[in-house]
């Protein structure tokens, strides 16, 4: 498997309902999804966001690579639960639930766990699909009209833009390993790959710095796109129903401290043991299936 197989963060071709919002009202759902995440401590509100991104992938097109690229979430939300039960990131007195030799469980984590990886799965699959079913050129384009800074604008294009080429770069050198009898997959794989990435990374950075300087960047002209971005009433009204329908929730969750649901659910000791358990099973065997594709020949 390449490596932009195996990390599929980049836009994806089509002519979906969603890739042909308007990329302003994309963003402002982001922002949107990001603010209200941090806002509230509610997991049905969490999870509700999530499940509602998530349909948004088959609606564009991008449910397999957002599978893909979400498989970063295996360690992330294993780890984040383990660690939340034996060590909650709340203020004593905590629930003892069990002890599994030297480790003691607590029920109150369990739930601020639930919270945490509601926040990063929520903001990651939204943030996914948006970048899978925008054109960078476009974003450009409307940051432009929005009287973006060009400097910043540009960083911002070009950033979207250079992760898909790293990752096809990386693809491309693994297989040239292979093909003279190195590894071509694993992390010892990946390791040599490094080198020649960053040499071309360089030597990419002085070819774009020279075309910056031949077609006049930081001149003080009026910038333009071969690339048209224009909205439609229907790209507004989704952009101002996503900003209304944060404002709203941000609102009220706020007011009700974060509206957590803490001590109105109660934990069963036994699906604390039992969750604890299987994200830490989860977590080991990632950590482990990651050293066996390291050492494998």
């Amino acid at each position: 498997m390449s490596m932009q197989a195996a990390l599929p963060i980049a836009m994806i071709p089509g002519n979906s309902v969603i890739h042909r919002i308007h990329p302003l009202a994309k963003l402002v759902w982001v922002v949107g999804y990001v603010v209200l995440a941090f806002s509230t401590q509610n997991i049905i509100i969490l999870y509700s966001m999530a499940a509602f991104a998530f349909i948004l992938a088959p609606l564009g097109g991008v449910t397999r690579p957002l599978l893909k690229a979400a498989l970063i979430l295996v360690p992330v939300g294993s780890s984040l639960l383990a660690l939340q039960i034996i060590a909650p990131a709340v203020e004593r007195p905590w629930t003892h639930v069990a002890e599994l030799g030297p480790l003691t469980l607590y029920s109150n984590g369990l739930y601020y766990g639930f919270v945490l990886l509601g926040r990063i799965v929520a903001s990651l699959i939204i943030a996914l699909v948006m970048v899978m079913t925008t054109h960078p050129s476009d974003l450009f384009t409307s940051f432009a009209k929005l009287k973006v800074p060009y400097t910043l604008n540009f960083m911002l294009a070009m950033t979207l833009q250079l992760i898909p080429v790293f990752q096809r770069e990386v693809g491309i050198i693994m297989s040239a390993q292979k093909s003279r009898g190195m590894k071509g997959s694993g992390f010892s794989a990946v390791l040599p790959s490094f080198v020649p990435v960053f040499v071309g990374a360089i030597e990419r950075v002085q070819q774009l710095s020279i075309s910056l300087e031949s077609r006049g960047f930081g001149s003080k002209g009026i910038k333009t796109s071969y690339r048209r971005v224009s909205g439609r009433v229907t790209d507004w009204v989704i952009g101002a129903l996503g900003a209304l329908t944060v404002v709203v929730i941000s609102t009220v969750s706020i007011v009700h401290g974060g509206w957590s649901l803490a001590k109105l659910i109660a934990f069963d000791p036994t699906f604390v043991i039992v969750v604890f358990a299987l994200a830490a099973t989860a977590f080991a065997g990632v950590i482990i299936t990651a050293l066996l594709l390291s050492f494998k020949k």
